[in-house]
């Protein structure tokens, strides 16, 4: 036979062994008078003969050895049990008031409830430890709805209406005006950036006492959030993968599309003439413009033909002690506590912008008397080839399927600059801005449980004040209007350069830095609710696992929202004219961020 608990059978035999022992607790009971009160009992050695005379009597057993009773102890209480060796029996019989209570250390607790009634509770139980961890499903908080670059500058299809006019027509002009949906290089917001979702964890870990109150200790990490957006991805025109050999030379030095500024194109072999002329009405594209302050009263939008890409980042991590008090509301179902504790939390928020321009102005080859200053041409974007020739929303030409204007070649020009006579070159500009943000403070908030061991929903509230550093850090490079070419230290002109051209001994002129740190408040909010079950005992397989006897099944969600943040977005001077020293900047803009998280895990009590 396979004994599968060999505790069982050894405590069994060991008790059989001494089953014909008498085993004595204490000493016998005091007398009970005659109201039925107890009194105490004290030892009188002079009685000693007739208390051995009457236990003979009433066990049927020999008087004792001499010197075989144990000792009363201290003051009170009666001797020990006949048959116990002296000093090695129990201690004295218990004695009613005022003697010591065998549960004096046992947890009480004695209050009057609503009907003005006593209540009474009392545990001998100790700490109860719990752990959890759970998996994080989250989003932050998105940019919002503002503008990327400056809000108060002039667009583009305003800037250029008067060349847009004068190369085809003010109906033409009219069409893109009256109709918003029709992008002809617009600014953008920030609400075209998805979702920022990401994964994380969370770990939980404390106690709770006989009184219900408790300390727990929380630590949370949600991974880095990128998400981003491309014009190209929005627009009608998309670039053809066929055409990339030819633009990857066209747009590489030395070989520019137009070195030279006369409207003659690098010789490619085995390439016509038109044949470049095809790709770059395919390859340039209408995407999205950046409004700038370069000074002047309406300031400019810079287009972009090649590339126009937003990219956001975020991540946070964080811990929290917190102290649990004695529910204030304690009902059969319901509990109510108060708590008290610190946070830590850390918050990175990043924001890039790319944009690259050809560097060329183009019209219409129909009506291309001189260039056109800032211009470039573009059909209306429909997402229709209109004059079918395998190219929807021509770039330079206007598409018309009555046969109009657009039936010929674009003309293709980059302008070349006043002072240097260098021809206008592609241009990438790039501007990063990141947020490092720390809080840490003091915080209170409740606590409600609502349900038993089996199912129970419980949440917490908290708000807190947290002292708010962050370092803010900008960088960049080329922010100004690309296709400028006239003299900057001319007065009189109009148009002025923006971009300082590049040497050998400064190669990225353009570039720029600025950073800043700073210290102030920052409120904070947190709602968290969850819901416990115990049903792993129900599921086949998963009752079997030892690790999961005392688990439950969690299931929740967090919300956390701070004041008086500094975010990268809105944080940016968005000026550029580096020629007369303007350059983005660094300007504190403060609101609130926030992250949401759904979760799941498993909850244990030890």
């Amino acid at each position: 036979m396979r004994l599968l608990n060999w505790l069982a059978p050894v405590l069994s035999i060991v008790l059989i062994s001494h089953a014909y022992s008498t085993v004595h607790a204490q000493g016998y009971p005091p007398p009970m008078t005659q109201s039925g009160m107890i009194q105490p009992v004290s030892f009188n050695s002079s009685n000693l003969s007739g208390f051995t005379q009457n236990v003979q009597s009433s066990m049927g057993a020999p008087p004792p050895p001499p010197n075989f009773f144990q000792a009363a102890t201290g003051g009170y209480g009666a001797p020990g049990m006949p048959g116990v060796p002296m000093n090695a029996g129990p201690q004295s019989s218990l004695s009613a008031f005022p003697r010591i209570s065998p549960f004096e250390k046992m947890f009480q607790q004695h209050r009057v409830d609503k009907n003005g009634l006593w209540s009474y509770k009392s545990s001998n139980a100790g700490k109860k430890y719990f752990f959890s961890t759970e998996a994080l499903f989250s989003r932050y908080q998105n940019p919002g709805g503002a503008l990327i670059g400056n809000s108060g500058s002039i667009s583009y299809l305003n800037m250029v209406e008067d060349e847009l006019i004068a190369a085809v027509d003010e109906e033409f002009f009219d069409q893109f005006s009256e109709n918003e949906g029709l992008n002809y290089f617009d600014s953008v917001h920030y609400n075209k950036i998805p979702s920022l979702d990401a994964p994380g964890v969370r770990l939980r870990w404390g106690w709770t006492n006989d009184d219900d109150s408790g300390f727990e200790l929380s630590g949370w990490w949600i991974s880095q959030a990128n998400s981003s957006w491309s014009a190209i991805e929005d627009s009608t025109h998309k670039p053809n993968p066929a055409n990339q050999a030819i633009m990857d030379i066209l747009l590489s030095p030395p070989n520019f599309i137009d070195p030279d500024g006369d409207g003659v194109f690098t010789t490619i072999p085995g390439v016509t003439q038109a044949e470049i002329n095809t790709i770059l009405q395919n390859e340039l594209m209408n995407l999205g413009g950046l409004p700038l302050d370069d000074g002047t009263v309406n300031g400019v939008t810079v287009p972009y033909d090649l590339d126009f890409r937003v990219k956001v980042v975020s991540q946070a991590w964080g811990t929290n002690a917190t102290w649990m008090s004695t529910p204030f509301v304690d009902k059969k179902a319901l509990k109510i506590r108060t708590l008290a504790g610190a946070r830590y939390m850390q918050v990175r928020e990043g924001f890039g912008f790319v944009g690259v321009d050809s560097g060329l102005l183009y019209s219409d080859a129909n009506n291309i008397a001189g260039i056109r200053p800032d211009l470039k041409l573009f059909s209306l974007p429909t997402g229709t080839d209109e004059n079918e020739d395998g190219i929807v929303d021509n770039a330079g030409v206007v598409e018309d399927d009555d046969g109009g204007t657009g039936t010929s070649t674009a003309f293709f020009v980059a302008p070349t600059d006043a002072v240097t006579d260098v021809a206008v070159t592609p241009t990438t500009t790039y501007v990063n801005n990141k947020v490092d943000t720390h809080l840490a403070g003091p915080e209170l908030g409740i606590q409600f449980d609502i349900g038993g061991d089996k199912f129970k929903i419980w949440g917490q509230t908290k708000v807190g004040i947290m002292a708010n550093q962050e370092t803010i850090e900008l960088e960049g490079d080329n922010v100004g209007m690309i296709t400028r070419v006239e003299d900057p230290t001319d007065p009189t002109s109009e148009r002025p350069k923006a971009l300082i051209d590049p040497t050998a001994d400064n190669p990225n002129p353009n570039a720029f830095s600025d950073r800043q740190t700073h210290t102030h408040i920052s409120p904070i909010f947190e709602q968290s609710i969850f819901m416990e079950m115990a049903i792993f005992d129900k599921v086949p397989v998963l009752k079997r696992m030892k690790l999961l006897e005392e688990a439950k099944f969690k299931f929740g969600y967090t919300y956390i929202v701070a004041g008086e943040m500094a975010r990268p977005y809105d944080s940016i001077r968005w000026q550029g004219m580096p020629t007369r020293g303007l350059f983005p900047s660094i300007d504190v803009k403060r609101e609130s961020w926030s992250v949401g998280s759904w979760s799941i895990g498993i909850d244990w009590l030890y």
